[in-house]
């Protein structure tokens, strides 16, 4: 009797194991479709994730790096974001939401609780989302955004407000996918980093995304080793920021491998297999084979004038950019000009083919401007010089 129930034990133990080690392999085999584009726009930051149906931008760049943002949401097949993360309110993190907002479908704009406000106690990100009719979803520490029934980002941080500082207020988010950890830090630096290291039990990451664009003041050597990436993304344009991608905080995060988005045309895209094998490319997108020629420019009726001197051409995601103005029109869905035809874009209030969206003054009408036209990609395929008149 004793020797069957012990077998009867046994027996169900191993059923037991069976289902459990069933039960993990549920959980590997549990895959998604994973791509990260850290994009380059230039000193600042921003980097869309594309994960299965769902698209999200964690900040926005500056306003006159707005155009890689299309171009990279062009490039990923990107038509409307889920979500848009703003990690805290300097103009190298939101300074390209207002474009984005107004061209770009979004759901939902998340943002920090704990964020500074300006002396007339107003918010920078608070006033976006308000301006463009956007709903924002405020965020502490413990929060998460919910991506699917498996998986989420979590946010770990802000937990204590810094007056000093609205760097040491960025939200700190956590992905996990794939069985892969990914660490977005915003420009947190050493007082923001010391808080995290004391409430979090575990701050292991796979893949970094390194906080102020890797300044000295950030990523303490014991963040560093705390967080022991394999690969760490800072984002920065040296010749802009000489003091970013450090020497010190490369030397801290020395046991990984470093990728800098100033060294990309487009911007570094990581991809997460279903396997957990992570690998990066340098994305070169061809410029458009057109014939597109900016032929006029007009200062007092703010117009620009293309024409198209080759065959004809769907504009879908093309740009015009006034380079001193600092302000981007995105052509429309089903946009296109036939061959040997004139189009002309014109500011709100103005004559033309197409308007400006909300902007009635696009080209600087003292100092003059330069007109640029970029291809869906951000290549550029036309300029000309626009004269004071």
């Amino acid at each position: 009797m004793r020797k069957t129930a012990v077998f009867i034990i046994a027996l169900l133990l191993c059923f037991t194991a069976v289902g459990c080690e069933q039960s993990q392999q549920n959980k590997v085999t549990a895959s998604h479709d994973v791509r990260v584009m850290f994009i380059n726009v230039g000193r600042a930051d921003a980097a869309l994730l594309c994960i299965d149906d769902k698209s999200y931008m964690i900040d926005t760049g500056e306003d006159d790096t707005a155009l890689r943002l299309f171009a990279a949401m062009n490039y990923m097949g990107i038509e409307s974001l889920d979500g848009l993360i703003l990690t805290h309110t300097h103009s190298d993190h939101i300074g390209g939401a207002k474009l984005l907002l107004q061209y770009m479908p979004t759901e939902t704009l998340y943002s920090a609780q704990i964020s500074e406000n300006k002396s007339n106690g107003e918010n920078k990100i608070d006033n976006i989302a308000k301006n463009y009719s956007a709903e924002q979803v405020k965020l502490s520490a413990g929060d998460k955004i919910k991506i699917n029934d498996d998986m989420a980002f979590e946010v770990l941080a802000p937990i204590t407000y810094n007056a000093d500082d609205d760097n040491d207020n960025s939200l700190v988010l956590r992905l996990k996918v794939n069985g892969r950890t990914i660490l977005f830090t915003g420009d947190m630096q050493f007082a923001e980093e010391l808080t995290l290291m004391s409430k979090a039990s575990s701050l292991k990451a796979d893949i970094l995304k390194v906080g102020n664009h890797g300044n000295k003041d950030a990523t303490s050597e014991q963040f560093a080793l705390a967080v022991a990436p394999e690969y760490s993304i800072i984002s920065t344009d040296t010749s802009v920021d000489e003091n970013s991608a450090n020497r010190r905080v490369k030397e801290a995060l020395s046991m990984s491998e470093i990728f800098v988005t100033e060294d990309y045309q487009l911007g570094i895209l990581l991809t997460i297999d279903e396997n957990g094998d992570v690998s990066i490319e340098d994305p070169i997108p061809l410029a458009a084979d057109v014939q597109l020629e900016i032929i006029a420019a007009d200062t007092e009726k703010q117009t620009v004038t293309v024409k198209n001197n080759g065959e004809t051409v769907s504009l879908d995601g093309y740009m015009l950019f006034s380079e001193n103005g600092k302000e981007l029109f995105v052509f429309e869905k089903g946009a296109s000009v036939q061959s040997g035809d004139l189009i002309t874009v014109a500011c709100t209030g103005y004559e033309g083919d197409y308007t400006w969206p909300n902007e009635d003054k696009a080209w600087n009408k003292k100092k003059g401007d330069i007109a640029i036209l970029y291809d869906n990609f951000g290549n550029e395929i036309s300029r000309m010089t626009v004269a004071v008149q």
